[in-house]
């Protein structure tokens, strides 16, 4: 016979303060923890993409702003403030146009990680580089020169579906 059953188990981790404690770090030292990336690709009123070159991306180093996101952020405030931070630039984040795990290839040197990728719009500002930018350019999203990582591409491809869906109606 069962000393506890699963209700009252419950009904106690509920209620008692040190029992949800104790709880909260087994959670932290078991529970599986993955990084997760947060890219936007912002477009203008032309429905060009704005790519950056970046200094740490050692896999494909052209590709949609964007980062880390710090723990508790939301990540549509992590596009927004990296956006800022590397570009002095204001845009609109709108919707989440994919996720997906990203990989690894021979000259990655960041880790596996979730990828999240938004739908912005350019608001203001010039494009001033930070130090961890090399250069920035606005191109014509149907017709991109540089190798991006696919989930990038992916994600440039459904923003400007969004775009055009945007301009015809």
């Amino acid at each position: 016979m069962r000393l506890v059953n699963k209700k009252q188990l419950s009904k106690w981790l509920r209620d008692v303060a040190i029992l949800r404690w104790c709880m909260k770090i087994v959670a932290r030292l078991w529970a599986p923890r993955q990084c997760v990336g947060a890219v936007g690709a912002v477009l203008n009123s032309a429905g060009q993409v704005l790519l950056v070159e970046h200094l740490f991306r050692t896999d494909f180093p052209w590709g949609l702003p964007g980062g880390w996101i710090e723990r508790g952020e939301n990540p549509r405030d992590t596009v927004r403030r990296e956006i800022e931070e590397e570009l002095q630039i204001q845009v609109e984040v709108r919707d989440l146009l994919c996720s997906e795990q990203v990989g690894l290839v021979a000259r990655s040197t960041h880790p596996r990680h979730l990828g999240l990728g938004y739908y912005c719009r350019y608001i203001s500002g010039e494009c001033a580089i930070s130090t961890e930018v090399l250069s920035a350019q606005w191109v014509d999203a149907l017709a991109i020169q540089q190798e991006l990582a696919p989930f990038q591409s992916k994600a440039i491809a459904l923003a400007r579906q969004v775009f055009d869906r945007e301009q015809a109606g």
